[in-house]
């Protein structure tokens, strides 16, 4: 996967700030339009037959490998984005 990723991202016109993968699930932050975002998942799509990209974004904030990564008041003064953990409590 990372070689199709290498090669998606060697094609397109615009490259993510992050790109972050745990086994299917991609972090990456872009400074582009949704609009380009989509063009990229277009480009993503007609790469292989078999494999199907799928996109979830907001401008705010967005769930990773059960972990909330925002953008709170930390990030307009420094620049840096937010991050809560998800976590379940255990019984005995």
């Amino acid at each position: 996967m990372a070689n199709v990723e290498k090669e998606i991202l060697r094609q397109s016109a615009f490259k993510p700030l992050v790109w972050k993968r745990f086994i299917d699930d991609v972090f990456s932050p872009w400074s582009i339009t949704k609009d380009k975002v989509d063009g990229l998942i277009v480009l993503a799509n007609k790469f292989h037959p078999t494999s199907n990209f799928t996109v979830e974004m907001s401008e705010k904030e967005i769930t990773f490998l059960d972990t909330n990564v925002y953008k709170g008041q930390r990030f307009y003064k420094e620049s840096s984005l937010g991050v809560r953990t998800h976590y379940k409590t255990t019984f005995q």
